[in-house]
């Protein structure tokens, strides 16, 4: 076996009848942190948190319905004079866990109803 600069400092030595045989770990460096970050993340899942704030009627809810392909937030509704929403300065958030392909990902939605 030829030493690459991979498996240079890896090579067991014969284990003799008191001695634990070393254990290899593969080859560990800096460059697959990234794929050992990637892995880790894929296993626990995300947190997605989306705050959208405007004036009454501006497809708040419109867009992020649609960027989910889903009735995420809140349902929309076509005011009249008489139904406006009254400007507050409340916040509702709402939250929904989504799995897709084995992945994990926790949605909240803040959402600023007559902001």
């Amino acid at each position: 076996m030829a030493d690459t600069p991979r498996d240079a400092g890896l090579k067991q030595a014969p284990a003799s009848r008191n001695e634990k045989a070393p254990v290899d770990f593969g080859y560990v460096g800096i460059d697959s942190i990234l794929e050992q970050m990637r892995r880790k993340a894929m296993k626990q899942g995300f947190e997605f948190n989306i705050m959208v704030v405007g004036q009454s009627g501006l497809g708040k809810s419109t867009l992020i319905n649609t960027l989910f392909k889903s009735k995420i937030s809140r349902k929309s509704v076509q005011p009249t004079s008489e139904e406006r929403i009254p400007k507050t300065i409340e916040i509702k958030s709402i939250t929904h866990d989504i799995e897709e392909k084995g992945v994990r990902m926790k949605l909240t939605v803040i959402d600023t109803p007559g902001f």
